[in-house]
């Protein structure tokens, strides 16, 4: 059976995989067209430097389109600064660019913040759909989020919540992704109503390396919708025509028909979605799940994407990295994890030890601290259930592009912390007397350089150790992904400082490192 290739319409490549090498992954299962977010390129590298991007990556054996982010996912004032009009509007005008979103802040749009209407109406009027990200949003929420102009949402974890979008007109994507594999049951509750809509389409939304090493892209979620009980051709138009149509593109890919471009799957059979081959524009790169074709090799360093960190020894005091002491009688507040990603706000009263909160006497509580690259300012806190077993680790994998610092021992924080820097970007867990492990991130501090092997080691092996630290949940990379993001209960650290997401209170603003001494 010869079938369009998959078209994956909500992609980050920046999950410690590249742009090229989560090409890598997605062809050899099928997926020949993906939409990139240009998040962290256009944040660490401004308008110019993520169309040198774009322009390095254009020569792939899959068809690459982008997502334009018209908003941050911080909150952070700096970071909302950056997202000019100019800037999202001179992005729009790009031919590569098939989208604009998405918009994790949606509450800003139902407030009728006019930087976020201007984004919405500028992406309306470059003739593109504005994409959404409405994760908890009522009914009536998202009743104005349509009515404002946005087009699509990809956050429904119920069959209730995907009713309620597809009612409201909008485009719904069921997600099968690592932090939230949703689709069997978003399927089997949606019923007869998969067969009759057509604003339906299959993402992974950003999976992890292993994830995608275990499961494939697309091919992956293709097999979940008929185990689930969708019909086979059902399923494929859900990953071909109704992405493309979604996205403005159905009369290049998404199709077999004159005109069309030649990304072609040749299958065993209409229900066997591991492709035998696969055909980009006209040419056999992959076979079996073997890439045939060489991928471009991109120097990432020559287009500026090598992070910039103050000297190690800026973050070497372990001063920095424990929390204050609470005044008499008073408590502190600690972001307690129930899950991956949500946390719940505890209180907690410790007593001193050398000055500051001693998180030994509340077991499974760690310190936390968020620092900018610069070594300019700290936001401290305190954390519970993660990893009680952690003496230190730091990481500039955050949604932030910050170092998010973690441990119970500031002298081992300090070490992973200076050892980051030292690498320019990446992982690094410690004790107080050595580095016990390090991953580089080369690229922007965010992404591993080379093959797409490479990032499934780094999660599998930071996986492996969380474990062994007393990790409970299933995905370590979006946990530390998410610390510093500011669209999830209940508190946060960002750049502004520890934030309570719902009520928008700052309950610890960020301390300037000049004023500590730091």
């Amino acid at each position: 059976m010869v079938a369009p290739g998959y078209v994956e319409p909500h992609a980050h490549p920046w999950v410690l995989y590249s742009p090229v090498s989560l090409v890598e992954a997605a062809v050899r299962d099928g997926t020949t067209t993906l939409v990139l977010d240009n998040l962290f390129q256009f944040l660490g590298l401004g308008v110019a430097g993520h169309r040198a991007v774009v322009d390095a990556v254009a020569r792939m054996p899959a068809n690459l389109w982008w997502n334009v982010r018209t908003a941050t996912q911080t909150g952070s004032r700096e970071d909302e600064a950056r997202f000019t009009p100019a800037a999202i509007d001179e992005q729009l005008g790009w031919p590569e660019v098939a989208l604009g979103g998405e918009i994790t802040g949606w509450s800003g749009v139902t407030r009728g913040e006019p930087r976020l209407l201007h984004a919405i109406a500028a992406t309306r009027a470059s003739r593109r759909r504005a994409e959404g990200h409405a994760a908890g949003a009522s009914f009536d929420r998202l009743a104005g989020l349509a009515a404002a102009g946005i087009g699509s949402d990809h956050e429904a974890i119920t069959a209730t919540e995907a009713r309620a979008r597809i009612g409201l007109g909008l485009w719904t994507m069921l997600r099968q992704s690592s932090l939230r594999p949703d689709l069997r049951g978003l399927l089997e509750g949606l019923g007869g109503v998969v067969a009759t809509c057509r604003r339906l389409m299959l993402t992974t939304d950003g999976a992890t390396p292993a994830f995608y090493a275990r499961h494939g892209v697309l091919g992956g979620a293709l097999r979940v919708s008929v185990d689930a009980g969708v019909d086979p051709m059902r399923a494929l138009q859900m990953a071909t025509v109704d992405p493309a149509t979604f996205l403005g593109l159905d009369e290049e890919v998404g199709g077999i028909a004159p005109g069309r471009r030649a990304s072609l799957l040749l299958l065993r059979d209409r229900d066997a979605f591991a492709p035998e081959a696969v055909m980009v524009d006209g040419e056999i790169v992959a076979r079996d799940g073997r890439l045939l074709t060489g991928l471009p090799r991109v120097d990432w360093d020559a287009l500026g994407c090598r992070a910039a960190f103050a000297a190690p020894g800026r973050f070497a005091d372990p001063a920095l990295y424990a929390a204050p002491v609470a005044p008499a009688g008073a408590t502190l507040p600690a972001m307690a994890y129930e899950s991956t990603v949500i946390t719940r706000r505890r209180d907690v009263a410790l007593p001193a030890r050398d000055g500051r909160a001693d998180v030994a006497a509340e077991p499974g509580l760690l310190h936390a601290a968020l620092l900018d690259r610069r070594g300019a300012w700290v936001v401290r806190g305190l954390v519970a259930g993660l990893r009680p077993g952690l003496d230190g680790l730091a990481t500039s994998f955050t949604t932030s592009m910050r170092l998010l610092v973690l441990g119970r021992e500031p002298r081992a924080m300090a070490r992973a912390a200076a050892r980051v820097a030292e690498l320019r970007g990446g992982i690094a867990i410690a004790t107080a007397d050595d580095v016990t492990w390090e991953a580089p991130l080369p690229v922007l501090g965010m992404i591993a350089d080379g093959p797409f092997a490479g990032a499934v080691a780094i999660e599998e092996e930071l996986g492996r150790r969380a474990h062994a630290a007393g990790y409970r949940f299933h995905d370590i990379l979006y946990t530390l992904l998410f610390a510093s993001a500011d669209f999830l209960p209940d508190l946060r650290l960002t750049p502004d400082g520890l934030l309570d997401v719902k009520s928008g209170e700052v309950l610890s603003p960020p301390v300037r490192l000049a004023e500590t001494g730091g």
